[in-house]
């Protein structure tokens, strides 16, 4: 093959490892002290914006379930959590103006189910505790009572005191003396 030009020592930019090019940032004429471009890992992975009021929850390490576009599912885990909080604008699909949010990287178990994936809008539902086998109702079955606490109220009966746990999803796991499985509550509709 014929030598078709020459390369110089600034036409070559050289990393340590496989990048992909995220973005250009230089244009032709700009200073020699602009950017050249931004680049990313290859490998794949998701990055989250969770409201700043939320994050405390999340942790390193923590388990994820990542659902993609085509409704299928993959695992994952919480591999950085940012400490720049940023402001949501008006402008930015789904924030609301004075939002704040944090990054959160997630590495997949299984790139492969994203192989075809350059960059897809996910959903991310974090698990930072879970339990089995424990009684839940909707948070609207709790009364606050005047002394502290919680009770649920049994349909045409009394109200029996509870303790509360883990609440998610609208739910809310309870505990008490007067509380079995299949015990009926009032709830607001």
């Amino acid at each position: 093959m014929l030598p078709t030009g020459v390369l110089g020592p600034g036409d070559v930019a050289v990393t340590h490892s496989s990048v992909r090019v995220a973005s250009v940032q230089a244009q032709a004429g700009d200073p020699a002290t602009t950017a050249l471009m931004s680049v990313t890992g290859t490998r794949k992975s998701v990055t989250v914006p969770v409201d700043a009021t939320e994050v405390g929850s999340i942790n390193q390490g923590d388990r994820v379930t990542v659902t993609l576009p085509d409704n299928s599912t993959v695992h994952g885990s919480v591999t950085a959590i940012s400490t720049v909080v940023q402001s949501g604008d008006a402008g930015d699909s789904g924030s609301d103006a004075g939002t704040t949010r944090v990054a959160v990287g997630v590495a997949l178990d299984n790139t492969e189910a994203v192989r075809h994936l350059t960059s897809a809008p996910v959903q991310v539902q974090f698990s930072t505790r879970t339990r089995k086998g424990v009684l839940a109702v909707p948070v609207g079955a709790l009364l606050a009572l005047s002394g502290g606490g919680y009770a649920v109220q049994i349909p045409g009966g009394p109200l029996v005191p509870v303790r509360t746990g883990l609440f998610a999803k609208g739910q809310v796991e309870i505990s008490g003396a007067d509380i079995s499985p299949g015990t009926e509550v009032v709830t607001t509709s």
